[in-house]
């Protein structure tokens, strides 16, 4: 069985995405990503959620949370990504 994940580039590779998130006037407002057995589910849960998230705090430092053990990581405003879609399999 194979599902689909969202991956981030960092520091020259891609790692799994459990999470973005943003903060804005003491407030934390954070995306969690699962992942999903179709690509089509994936783009109208994950995919156009993240998009618009991006759109709206584009002017704000975003956090990328690795799925694992991972450290997150910050991202200058506007400049987080890229993000793409993987097929993994079981």
């Amino acid at each position: 069985m194979s599902n689909v994940r969202l991956e981030a580039w960092i520091g020259g590779e891609w790692f799994e995405v459990g999470a973005v998130s943003v903060t804005v006037e003491d407030s934390a407002l954070t995306l969690s990503f699962e992942q999903q057995r179709t690509e089509a589910g994936y783009r109208s849960m994950i995919w156009e959620p993240l998009e618009h998230f991006l759109r709206e705090y584009r002017d704000e430092p975003i956090v990328v949370v690795p799925r694992g053990r991972t450290l997150p990581v910050m991202y200058a405003p506007g400049g987080a990504g890229p993000f793409r879609l993987a097929e993994v399999t079981d």
